[in-house]
């Protein structure tokens, strides 16, 4: 009887897959003991990671560091994760040897340094943002042309909430180099505004005027005391400054400046004073300005008026001031006082 050689090749193929099942058979029971441990110290390890992860977190709760403490326990979970892979890998395949293991991890690292560089560099910029802290939670602040309210301070940005109502995602690199103005970094602030009035008028009286128009108002506090500055001399007009100090807070700030303006507004009124550079208006007469009354000649003959009416503000809005969370002494910027 004649063989065929397809099916003796056949045959030897089939008898070669057997084999190499076989074989694969016996080495995954062999390696079956030293899986199971390996899996077994896998969910230890995540137990602990996550144990870990949640002490790190309370601890900085605790010392009123929550977004620090955010970072560092996500790092200290995914350390911990890293840590038990390799111990997996050593228990399953006993013929890894450590080294290797982690001069590979090395170069591993560096490949994945080049490829996420500008997502570790903003995690690293986080992270000396919450140890440095130059600011915290709640504070207002500018970074470059944004302005807002600091929502948060996450491993890859910045939270900031504009003063209109939008959050603003700004990478901690950008914040951690650039230029950055923060607002509430004290207890108070000051707030400035500039006018002129025509030579025809006397400073003192001018000045008087002025200090009695924003007395009233509660947001200008009384400690350091409003000023009224003479600034320059114009060519027909005398140029000055008032400025007073406020609680830091971007509302105080808009509230105040907009009562100021309506108060000096009203109180020039009433005493026939105009703010105006004489050299940019023409003349209008007693009858177009609808008024007789000449304007005082000395402090004492001051003419009343009325208080600026009160502007109320939500405590949603986002320039009302916010919840400090972390603790003012640990930052760069500890009150003076």
């Amino acid at each position: 009887m004649k063989i065929n050689n397809g099916d003796t090749a056949l045959e030897s193929g089939m008898s070669l897959a057997v084999q190499t099942v076989q074989s694969w058979s016996t080495s995954f029971y062999e390696h079956l003991p030293n899986l199971i441990v390996g899996i077994f110290f896998l969910l230890v390890f995540t137990g602990l990671a996550y144990s870990l992860k949640r002490t790190v977190h309370s601890i900085f709760i605790r010392r009123d560091r929550q977004d620090l403490g955010l970072i560092l326990s996500d790092f200290s979970f995914w350390t911990m994760q890293v840590l038990g892979v390799l111990m997996v890998l050593m228990i399953i395949i006993p013929s890894v040897n450590p080294a290797d293991l982690l001069a590979s991890l090395g170069l591993g690292s560096v490949a994945l340094g080049f490829a996420f560089k500008d997502i570790l560099q903003n995690w690293l910029a986080g992270l000396l943002i919450l140890l440095r802290m130059p600011f915290r939670r709640g504070d207002q602040v500018i970074v470059s042309a944004i302005e807002g309210t600091v929502i948060r301070i996450e491993p890859r940005a910045t939270i900031i909430r504009t003063y209109d109502g939008r959050d603003v995602i700004v990478p901690n690199t950008q914040v951690y180099t650039g230029v950055v103005t923060i607002n509430t970094s004290q207890n108070k602030r000051r707030i400035e505004i500039n006018l002129t009035v025509g030579y025809a008028y006397k400073v003192r009286t001018i000045q008087k005027i002025i200090e009695k128009a924003i007395a009233p108002i509660e947001e200008i506090l009384k400690d350091p005391a409003p000023q009224i500055l003479c600034t320059e001399l114009g060519s027909t007009s005398l140029a000055l400054q008032v400025r007073w100090w406020i609680l830091p807070s971007q509302s105080n700030a808009v509230i105040s400046k907009s009562r100021a303006v309506q108060a000096i507004k009203e109180a020039f009124e009433a005493n026939d004073i105009d703010p105006t550079d004489p050299q940019l208006v023409y003349y209008q007469s007693d009858k177009g300005k609808g008024t007789n009354i000449a304007p005082p000649e000395d402090p004492s003959e001051i003419r009343s008026f009325s208080a600026p009416p009160k502007i109320q503000i939500n405590k949603e809005d986002p320039e009302t001031e916010r919840l400090k969370i972390d603790p003012k002494d640990k930052t760069l910027l500890p009150d003076t006082e």
